[in-house]
């Protein structure tokens, strides 16, 4: 009976809390983080090359997801990003961020980066660092599988192998080089040839139209082109 009365005080106590306390809020603030998303989809770093991109004008856009953690907010809040002091890329000349704002009612964005062409990308890579900052608004996220506390960016106006580029895309258009990669974008602007992004007859069109454009471009050169290696390019 006396255990009955005792569980019967404590009961009334919770209740009596609870109706002064309605409401229970969480004060610790959320966090940000990187995360994998369709320009950076392996690690904590990506390759941006303008040529491979078969990019026309002086500059473009990545697009880098940034994830909550904890519950949306109701209004927009402000993030900070930090530059690591030992990046060689520099901001206005190689890149330039954006609004650092993160949306409100959301628990991911995607931050637009713009990279610019400047010159010396032609024959130099540069990179940089950017890493969460925590601030008044936002701590910074736990590293996991996906997610990255900070991303490096490589920047080039150079032709990169792709990492599409295997054995299947050396039977359809011959080994690869650097030469040959640069010739295919220039004569049908695109740069995935991949299996993974066109169909068997689209892979057959380009390469009769890239067969076609070697043979006139040895006629208006009066001989064939040839690679960083020496080696004749050719299409099977």
């Amino acid at each position: 009976m006396i255990h009955k009365l005792y569980l019967s005080v404590v009961l009334l106590f919770i209740l009596c809390a609870c109706s002064k306390n309605e409401y229970i809020t969480y004060t610790e603030k959320n966090a940000l983080i990187f995360k994998k998303g369709e320009d950076l989809t392996t690690a904590d770093s990506l390759v941006y090359s303008f040529i491979s991109k078969a990019v026309q004008g002086d500059f473009d856009t990545v697009w880098i997801p940034i994830a909550l953690t904890g519950l949306p907010n109701d209004s927009n809040r402000s993030f900070e990003l930090e530059l690591d002091k030992e990046s060689t890329a520099l901001e206005s000349k190689h890149f330039r961020l954006t609004e650092t704002v993160f949306p409100k009612g959301e628990i991911i964005m995607n931050y637009p980066i713009v990279l610019l062409r400047s010159e010396d990308l032609a024959s130099k890579r540069q990179s940089f660092k950017l890493s969460i900052k925590e601030n008044e608004n936002f701590g910074v996220g736990a590293k996991s599988f996906d997610t990255y506390p900070g991303i490096t960016i490589h920047v080039v106006d150079q032709v990169i192998k792709p990492s599409w580029w295997a054995s299947a895309e050396n039977y359809y258009y011959g080994i690869y080089s650097h030469a040959k990669y640069r010739f295919m974008i220039e004569v049908v602007g695109i740069s995935d040839f991949s299996q993974k992004s066109l169909s068997f007859p689209q892979i057959m069109n380009y390469r009769a139209a890239f067969k076609a454009a070697i043979t006139e471009y040895e006629k208006e050169h009066g001989g064939p082109l040839l690679d960083e290696n020496k080696q004749v390019v050719t299409f099977p």
